[in-house]
């Protein structure tokens, strides 16, 4: 039987046995984890199984699938996936926010309980909270305080709520300004970037004098990712194997760049010494020398390419299929991620990295093919077969009639019939400051301006210097009330806003820079005028009046003759369509996101969207008393604002050709509705946990 050390030695021997055939089955399982938790491990390998391709001559592979904050901040090591030993040591991670796992932006951990702990509770990480109301506070009460640097509801982040509570009784409330959003007590909301929910009076408001629970979860903008803060976060092997010009190498990254600087850096980098060594280095850029994203091979810099969307490779001859030259230096032993070199070289990249994967090899297609392959199994949501955002486009930009399609196949949504100003291009707003009635007095100040922004660097004459002049016999009209930011205001300046007619004027007057409502009211024209008078001669200053759209980061169509269009799609008999927008009024016309009989989304009969899935008009149709979806599956599952499930009906799939048409339909109907982003996934039925990925990917994307 052996001796109590035998014994404990066997024990200690099975348990690195198990420890070791868990990490080959996708597990990071750190010496730290205790030996109880390998049971329920062990009984979810059916989902956890790492089916990544049997490839020969796999260097390395790192994932950051299963990885969590907590277990990395213990020990930062990205382990080699082959079990070859060639882990990353990573550095300088937070293991928080941006810069670790997953993404987030807001830091719940500096949340405030502002009640005795004895009867409210509250548990809290940065992506998590837990409150616990253990006394009754009475109905109506702000339990939990909230500061305004770190609540992260200006982010656009998406929270889930798990409660005790019913619906309808949670919100945050800005005490300062009256101001506040509703929450689910229990399901998933996005919290848009909104000013208004910003300060140092926000509160989490429960009208309930009920005892419970309530678990606030901040959802991962990169699920499955490492997220480099494009700070000092990199990782680095040095034991790594040199690789030849012989044999050639391969890379492959699955990726997303979140911003790139204008400095030296790239995604992986083989160099040891700058200049002088390295087998590759993968998406080279630097500004400052005219590189926007070039490849290195062996010392060789090549021709400037196109980025892909989220898979990108790069062998010893080619950048994702395209040659490159080969140049005459040797590979080294050291690999970096997110780092050019030992030295400091360049700046570290701001990216989200799900997994790289290096071969001693040129691969074949079949190799590359495979890979994919995996990829898109086991990150089905990063993969649309079509997609397109508006996000970064402004009525100013000269390919503002295109949104590229982030796929990069061509596939482009045309805009036609818009007036890039107003009510009728990228965020509504309240006045067209390039529009033929508004007078620049360039002899009182020097002045530029856009459709929706003014600059005045002197002030000539304390006179109207911005101004509607209506015409003789020109009937009157509503002014919007809009939002307007203003900077630049000092040495006692100050803005008016006026209305002046031949019974007096009405002045708004700003003092300082901030954000203001500008009111609305009935200007009677017929030769009056309105606008902008800075009261003080100003030699020199720096002013700018700009407004705030409505719908920031939405393209808006008029309902008047406003639609996007795409070429063909190819219509699989299942998909899952994913987006972000709304009709914002309810119009009875069967305009809205079409495309043929494969989904049709109108705004129809004054109700809201009429809903069809693979079916013609009068088979399978859904009157729907909701404004908007975040996703439809060819399934008849819906999903609303706020991730609440759907039962829509739906035909009998059916592959097909089709545009898509967005706004409008046949050139003659038309609707009210607000568009920032949407993509098509063709052969797969999202479940919700997808749906929710995919929406929460699709919103960190821009338009090329």
């Amino acid at each position: 039987m052996g001796t109590i050390s035998d014994k404990l030695m066997r024990i200690i021997n099975t348990k690195e046995d198990i420890r070791k055939a868990l990490i080959s089955k996708g597990y990071d399982v750190p010496t730290s984890v205790p030996f109880k938790e390998y049971a329920k491990m062990i009984l979810d390998l059916p989902c956890k199984v790492d089916s990544f391709p049997d490839i020969e001559g796999i260097v390395a592979r790192y994932s950051a699938s299963g990885l969590t904050n907590e277990q990395m901040a213990a020990n930062p090591v990205w382990v080699d996936k082959t079990g070859n030993g060639y882990d990353l040591q990573l550095k300088n991670f937070s293991w928080k926010g941006m810069s670790g796992v997953g993404g987030y932006v807001g830091d719940f951990s500096k949340w405030v309980n502002n009640r005795d702990t004895t009867e409210i509770g509250i548990t809290k990480s940065n992506s998590k909270v837990i409150i616990d109301v253990k006394v009754s506070q009475g109905s109506g009460k702000n339990i939990v305080f909230i500061s305004k640097s770190n609540l992260g509801i200006s982010n656009n982040v998406t929270i889930k709520i798990t409660s005790t509570y019913p619906e309808g009784v949670m919100k945050f409330a800005n005490s300062a300004s009256n101001k506040y959003l509703k929450l689910p007590s229990n399901g998933i909301i996005t919290l848009q970037d909104n000013p208004e929910y910003t300060s140092n009076e926000m509160h989490l408001h429960l009208a309930s004098a009920d005892l419970g629970q309530i678990t606030i979860e901040q959802l991962p903008l990169y699920p499955g990712a490492l997220v480099f803060d494009g700070v000092d976060d990199y990782g680095v092997c040095e034991n790594f194997p040199i690789l030849t010009k012989e044999k050639g190498y391969t890379v492959v990254a699955l990726r997303q760049w979140i911003t790139r600087g204008e400095r030296a850096l790239g995604l992986v980098s083989n160099v040891k010494n700058w200049l002088n060594n390295g087998a590759f280095l993968l998406e080279y850029r630097n500004i400052q020398a005219d590189h926007l994203n070039k490849p290195i091979s062996f010392g060789a810099i090549g021709s400037e390419m196109d980025l892909p969307h989220i898979l990108t490779y790069q062998t010893s001859k080619s950048y994702n299929g395209v040659s490159i030259t080969t140049g005459n230096f040797e590979g080294t032993d050291v690999l970096h991620v997110g780092k050019l070199a030992p030295t400091n070289v360049g700046t570290c990249i701001n990216a989200a990295i799900w997994e790289l994967v290096f071969l001693d090899h040129d691969a074949t297609e079949e190799e590359l093919t495979k890979i994919k392959d995996y990829f898109v199994k086991t990150y089905p949501w990063l993969f649309p077969d079509q997609a397109w955002t508006v996000v970064g486009k402004t009525n100013e930009d000269e390919d503002r009639a295109t949104i590229a399609n982030i796929t990069g196949n061509g596939n482009d949504l045309i805009l036609s019939n818009f007036g890039f100003a107003e009510g009728s291009g990228y965020g509504l707003y309240g006045e067209n400051y390039n529009g033929g009635r508004w007078i620049k007095s360039t002899y009182r100040a020097d002045i530029t301006w856009t459709s929706y922004s003014v600059n005045i660097t002197s002030v000539k004459v304390a006179s109207t210097q911005l101004y509607y002049q209506s015409y003789p016999e020109q009937p009157s009209f509503t002014v919007p009330s809009y939002k307007i930011k203003v900077y630049g205001l000092k040495d006692g300046q100050t803005l008016s806003y006026k209305q002046v007619t031949s019974e007096g004027q009405q002045i708004y007057k700003i003092s300082e820079d901030g954000i203001y409502t500008l009111p609305s009211f009935l200007f009677k024209a017929n030769g009056d005028w309105y606008g902008f008078t800075l009261d003080k001669i100003q030699e020199t200053c720096d002013i700018t009046i700009e407004q705030i759209p409505e719908y920031e980061g939405y393209l808006v169509t008029d309902g008047v003759d406003d639609i996007a269009s795409s070429n063909t799609v190819v219509y699989e008999a299942d998909f899952t369509f994913i987006g972000e927008w709304k009709f914002i009024q309810k119009d009875d016309t069967v305009a809205g996101i079409n495309s043929s009989s494969h989904l049709y989304i109108q705004n129809r009969y004054n109700r809201g969207a009429t809903v069809m899935i693979n079916s013609t008009f009068e088979n399978k149709k859904n009157i729907t008393d909701y404004m908007t979806f975040k996703a439809i599956t060819s399934k008849g599952k819906g999903y609303d604002e706020n991730w609440n499930e759907v039962d829509l009906l739906y035909g009998d799939g059916n592959k097909g050709t089709s545009g898509v048409n967005i706004g409008g339909q046949g050139g003659t109907e038309f609707c009210h509705m607000i568009f920032k982003n949407m993509a098509l996934y063709m052969n797969k039925v999202f479940t919700k946990d997808e749906c929710i990925k995919a929406y929460n990917y699709l919103q960190t994307l821009k338009s090329k």
